[in-house]
């Protein structure tokens, strides 16, 4: 026993012996160790390279592990990133159609506010046209009115020969018309 604990493990005795074999000289020793060593050095390798085999197995199995759990969180990701990709691009989309919705209001009330302008005008004209108790502004064409309109055209005449009430006061014109000029023959004009 005291034997087989201080001897030096199985692969060390077999370096050991190839070591030994190189440094003897062949001529020495007989043809039966010759054969002897190399038969114990050609299983010694076969040993060795079967515990390469297993140990290079083993790294290769666990290596293709790694490589499967990096192959399967490479497409956890991809994944993840198509999922995103598609919500951004939902996302995108209904911005887009926010958007356009947004302009379409816009025109539309663009529209609206210029079909009420144009209906004020109207009711104005319709206005002006009804009313007959107006003031007639002697002196002023119409043309000039038609540029600034009724309350323009007022605003400038109170500026012109009432300076100081317009500091004083703020005067604001509500509503100012104008009638359309007909002439009554049978009527005489001023």
């Amino acid at each position: 026993m005291t034997k087989g604990k201080s001897s030096p493990p199985k692969k060390f005795q077999e370096e050991l012996k190839a070591n030994e074999l190189l440094k003897t000289d062949i001529n020495s020793i007989t043809e039966q160790d010759f054969r002897t060593i190399i038969v114990k050095l050609i299983a010694g390798l076969a040993k060795s390279i079967e515990d390469i085999k297993e140990t290079m197995a083993t790294n290769n199995m666990e290596n293709k592990n790694r490589h499967d759990e990096s192959k399967n969180a490479i497409n956890e990701i991809h994944n993840k990133l198509e999922v995103s990709i598609a919500r951004i691009e939902e996302a995108e989309k209904r911005i887009s159609d926010l958007e356009d919705t947004i302009i379409e209001k816009q025109e539309a009330d663009k529209n609206r506010h210029k079909l009420i302008q144009e209906q004020e005008r109207r009711v104005r004209e319709l206005s002006n046209t009804v009313k007959r108790n107006n003031i007639h502004i002697i002196g002023i064409p119409e043309e000039e009115e038609r540029g600034k309109g009724a309350e323009g055209v007022l605003d400038q005449i109170i500026a012109e020969n009432f300076p100081n009430l317009g500091k004083e006061v703020n005067v604001e014109i509500q509503e100012a018309q104008r009638t359309l000029l007909r002439c009554n023959l049978n009527r005489p004009s001023a």
